[in-house]
């Protein structure tokens, strides 16, 4: 599999797979269970912008992306931002809509653990998925097969940046494509 197939995969499971959760005494449970709906809504539909919404709703992509530019952070002005966050969620999207339907059926999770800002689930497969939350119930990243996804779109997109020179520009138009 590809490094972005990788990462398709990655982002994929995270947010399709728990579509069932079980009861544990976890504040984040309830919300996780919410994100699992309307991440499957978003398979069933396989609209890019309906995996957008979703994220949006359930995710610190803001974030995300910005943790993903790694030491190109500084390099993004101001001005760029909106444009950058943008394009960072339409390239999220458009992944987990290319993978709906090879992953729509992906093993629901059981909430397992909370501890902290992280709640852990075990796929019906074995497997286990971590969830990093923000103090506002927000995803901030997504652990499978010991894989944290905001670091893998991180490698991405700074080895993009990186093979161009340093040129943000390049980024954005992989980000488009």
């Amino acid at each position: 599999m590809s490094k972005s197939g990788f990462i398709s995969t990655l982002i994929f499971c995270g947010f399709i797979s728990w579509q069932s959760v079980a009861a544990v005494a976890c504040p984040a449970a309830n919300f996780i269970q919410d994100a699992g709906s309307a991440f499957s809504s978003a398979a069933r539909s396989g609209s890019p912008s309906a995996f957008t919404s979703a994220a949006s709703r359930f995710t610190d992509l803001r974030g995300i992306a910005l943790f993903a530019l790694g030491s190109y952070r500084g390099s993004l002005s101001p001005g760029q931002e909106g444009k950058y966050i943008s394009l960072a969620k339409g390239f999220i999207g458009r992944f987990m809509a290319d993978n709906a339907s090879s992953l729509a059926g992906s093993d629901d999770l059981t909430v397992t653990t909370c501890s902290g800002n992280t709640v852990s689930a075990k796929m019906a497969s074995g497997g286990t998925v971590i969830f990093r939350l923000s103090s506002g119930s927000r995803i901030q990243d997504v652990n499978v097969s010991g894989i944290w996804m905001a670091q893998a779109l991180r490698d991405k997109f700074t080895g993009v940046i990186r093979s161009h020179g340093g040129d943000m520009n390049a980024l954005f138009a992989y980000l488009a494509q």
